[in-house]
């Protein structure tokens, strides 16, 4: 089945520095075609979800890749973005190899997917669905620490990263005593010693102890040579180079929504909660695209709380923004992306070369399918 393109036109602002935003507040604008191409896959012989909340992306020179991780099957799905076939390996849950359910996904290559489960181990599994290589994270933990890669987009997105060049895990830890965090690299050379890499507190709300229930962590996502983090709860974006300890920070604003999630006073009851997630906003995790060396970040506006709607209703009825930054991390624009398309909470990756969301809101009346379907951003 071919895909089907389209285009649309998102607005780009570039700003000015941080210096000449603070005195001057200028903004230039210019308009850049962005390319969406939807990819329908037909019905497959496997049983496929229709969205993944866990997936990571792998490039090849024949084709395109994502594998997610299929809760229902306790299974790897191949999905081969340009012959729009899906495979499957299924995970063993007995033995010594055995892998519950699955926190973090890192596809490095075809042959080389690092998976770490609810025990706190890490594996590396081979393109044969054999697990090669087993670390049990609890053994570089102390009993004051906290493991914290977890990808549920209704709190935060924190995730496990092999860096292939220096031959590492990388992975967020909480200290509880002082309830700050680290990202601690894990060499795979046993002789090596860990390193810890402290982030830097929100600048906005520096203080996260109460008030903000599940989303009072950091996203973090990586790159050879960077941790790119920030908070679920307000704009910014942090940077820190692991080579020259240099950090950057970019207030990355919205022009479409609020940048501050509002405070919830501690022993708040669950439904106020919601009500207060529904009606505010979520910033997610920043997002490398290899080939254009650019970064994108997603985040939910929130929508008035109305108490004749379901909250399924309006969870799926807020909208989708998406911004880009250059590789210097220099904010270039923002768009509104497509209204009850896409599953805020388990619906996208980042591709090779673009950003690609999994087609599904159970708003959208015209998606009437269970098939797989996917959009992919693309950024000419």
């Amino acid at each position: 089945m071919k895909s089907l393109k389209f285009i649309f036109f998102i607005l780009i602002a570039f700003l000015a520095s941080c210096m000449e935003q603070k005195s001057q507040n200028k903004i230039k604008n210019n308009i850049v075609e962005v390319e969406v191409e939807e990819m329908k896959f037909p019905p497959q012989t496997v049983l496929q979800l229709k969205s993944y909340y866990l997936s990571s992306a792998v490039h090849t020179d024949s084709a395109d890749f994502l594998i997610g991780y299929n809760y229902r099957l306790h299974s790897l799905d191949y999905m081969n973005l340009q012959s729009k076939e899906v495979t499957q390996t299924i995970l063993s849950d007995e033995g010594p190899d055995a892998v519950i359910s699955l926190t973090g996904l890192y596809a490095n290559s075809l042959d080389s997917i690092w998976m770490s489960d609810e025990s706190e181990r890490v594996f590396l599994l081979d393109n044969a669905g054999q697990i090669k290589t087993t670390v049990n994270l609890k053994e570089y933990l102390q009993d004051t620490e906290q493991l914290l890669i977890n990808t549920n987009h209704a709190m935060f997105t924190s995730h496990l990263y092999y860096n292939e060049i220096r031959q590492s895990l990388m992975f967020l830890v909480k200290k509880m005593a002082s309830q700050t965090f680290v990202v601690r690299e894990l060499f795979l050379d046993k002789g090596k010693d860990a390193i810890d890499y402290e982030l830097e507190p929100s600048r906005i709300i520096p203080d996260i102890t109460s008030g903000y229930a599940f989303i009072n962590a950091p996203n973090v996502n990586f790159t050879t040579t960077d941790i790119i983090y920030n908070y679920p709860f307000e704009s910014s974006v942090y940077t820190l180079d692991i080579q020259t300890g240099e950090r950057k920070y970019v207030p990355a604003q919205s022009q479409y929504t609020e940048n501050i999630v509002e405070r919830v006073e501690p022993g708040t009851d669950y439904s106020t909660i919601e009500k207060c997630r529904i009606q505010n906003p979520h910033f997610f995790d920043v997002m490398y695209i290899p080939k254009l060396k650019k970064y994108v970040r997603l985040h939910l506006g929130g929508v008035d709380f109305d108490e004749k709607r379901g909250r399924d209703e309006l969870m799926n009825d807020r909208i989708l923004y998406l911004m880009i930054f250059d590789e210097k991390m220099k904010v270039l624009g923002e768009s509104k992306l497509l209204e009850h398309r896409y599953n805020n909470f388990t619906g996208w990756s980042v591709s090779y070369n673009g950003v690609a969301l999994f087609v599904d809101n159970i708003l959208d009346e015209e998606d009437d399918t269970e098939d797989l379907a996917i959009d992919v951003i693309l950024f000419p």
